[in-house]
């Protein structure tokens, strides 16, 4: 039930953002295909490019895909869905989990730092193949593709090739490819995202606290408390305090 109410999140937030048209995401799409199947070629992996705007996905496989036997029809397939469940049933559970909470973790920092930055930014993870006695794992790669007119996420792309260094890497990070600055998912105080006092904050909402309680016991004022319930809204895209809860739970900010 965990899993699939990550991934029911992860899939709302990717899905429901408020996409425009344009000519520039015909080009990123393009774009983004032909790297998808030069990975492949190359590395003779998996690639899943998902299109978050129609809820599709183009599946490249290369020889990994024997291996897994999976994605057997042809070397290139549209599913339609953003997700590779033909794949994940061949992982450990807990592991793609973890990939899942990482992803919602990767799509909350994208719309905290500048547009012109995004394309630096990926997640890694590893993942242990399910019932395997030679302990084999892949290791993932996953890119978020912004639109440049509306700045929401509007493709991801995934690659997947066998684990050959056996990597110690398991609940996966974000790094930025550009500097090699990481941000690992099981870090307590990983985020960007919430200073100290906003999670502070937010955990005394979630124990039901009001805004004029907070306030008498951080010594602050209810205007203090106010702006800094809307900050949070801001910084984790959500509605409302519940939703920011929610999410940050989730990912252990709180």
């Amino acid at each position: 039930m965990q899993m699939k109410a990550i991934q029911s999140d992860l899939n709302e937030k990717l899905l429901q953002q408020e996409f425009s048209i344009s000519d520039s995401e015909n080009l990123q799409l393009k774009k983004c295909q032909e790297i998808a199947q030069n990975f492949v070629a190359l590395e003779n992996g998996i690639a899943v490019l998902s299109d978050l705007q129609n809820n599709k996905s183009y599946v490249y496989s290369g020889k990994l895909a024997d291996s897994l036997d999976i994605f057997q029809e042809e070397s290139k397939q549209e599913i339609e869905s953003i997700w590779e469940e033909e794949l994940f049933a061949k992982l450990d559970t807990e592991d793609v989990l973890q990939k899942h909470l990482l992803e919602l973790q990767f799509f909350h920092f994208i719309k905290t730092i500048p547009f012109e930055e995004h394309k630096d930014y990926c997640v890694v993870s590893r993942l242990r193949i399910a019932d395997n006695p030679n302990q084999k794992a892949l290791l993932h790669k996953m890119f978020y593709f912004t639109n440049p007119d509306d700045k929401n996420v509007e493709l991801a792309l995934c690659l997947y090739h066998f684990d050959f260094l056996n990597s110690s890497i398991h609940h996966g990070m974000i790094i930025n490819t550009a500097n090699s600055s990481v941000i690992h998912q099981t870090e307590a105080g990983n985020s960007t995202f919430l200073s100290g006092r906003e999670k502070e904050i937010l955990k005394m909402i979630q124990d039901g606290k009001r805004s004029k309680e907070i306030a008498e016991l951080l010594f602050i004022s209810i205007n203090t408390v106010n702006r800094h319930r809307q900050n949070i809204l801001e910084k984790l895209r959500v509605r409302n305090t519940t939703e920011a809860c929610s999410v940050a739970a989730k990912l252990n900010w709180i």
